[in-house]
């Protein structure tokens, strides 16, 4: 029903929209175009070092979690091997060590992951300033060629358009003319449009699970 409802209300923005354009077609020449936003990041050789970059730091602050982890369990593996050797003040002492630890990585785990955290900051760091550099050449373009409106395609609110109102190649070609795109290793996942959170700035699910408060 949701879904439903919002598709409805795209379909009467747009229709809204086209509506006012023919209205004021009468009144003076209209010109149209349209982008799609989401092949731009595709495409976009920038977008490509903005992945590229964004994977370098997540893998570092996961493999700083994944050497907490094994210092854990080298530590409870010592543990289980003395404790029987050892009086309750010492186990008490060997336990607590344990469990500070874990507490470390819970709190690195969040500082990394969590919302809000460092890897949400990074890669907003990292997209942002490309987004607006997309957001800007659209604008000069619409300005320099006189275009009355030019609609984002990727935003699901266009019903159908010509192909010839479709700018995002011209756009594409700007975005990439002074740019050379990554080409080290494996080009990761191009980053998510503006206003999106991609899932894999989180770890794996189930990742860092012991070190969550309800599990020390």
């Amino acid at each position: 029903m949701f879904r439903r409802g919002e598709t409805m209300k795209k379909y009467i923005l747009t229709l809204s929209v086209l509506l006012a354009l023919f209205a004021f077609a009468y009144a003076q020449p209209v010109k149209l175009g349209f982008v799609n936003t989401d092949r731009l990041l595709l495409d976009s050789n920038e977008a490509a070092e903005v992945a590229r970059l964004f994977a370098l730091d997540k893998q570092n602050w996961t493999n700083q979690i994944k050497s907490l982890d094994e210092e854990i369990k080298q530590m409870e593996r010592d543990f289980e091997i003395r404790k029987l050797t050892m009086n309750d003040a010492a186990k008490r002492e060997a336990q607590s060590r344990i469990d500070t630890k874990k507490a470390e990585a819970g709190r690195l785990l969040e500082e990394y992951f969590g919302d809000g955290g460092k890897a949400e900051q990074r890669y907003r760091e990292l997209i942002d300033p490309l987004t607006l550099k997309i957001h800007n050449l659209i604008k000069k373009i619409a300005e320099d060629e006189k275009y009355t409106m030019i609609f984002d395609v990727s935003m699901g609110s266009v019903l159908y358009a010509l192909p010839a109102l479709d700018l995002t190649d011209q756009i594409l070609l700007e975005l990439n003319k002074d740019t050379i795109k990554p080409t080290e290793g494996t080009t990761p996942e191009p980053p998510k449009p503006e206003g999106e959170i991609p899932p894999e700035i989180k770890p794996p699910e189930g990742f860092g699970d012991e070190f969550k408060p309800d599990k020390l």
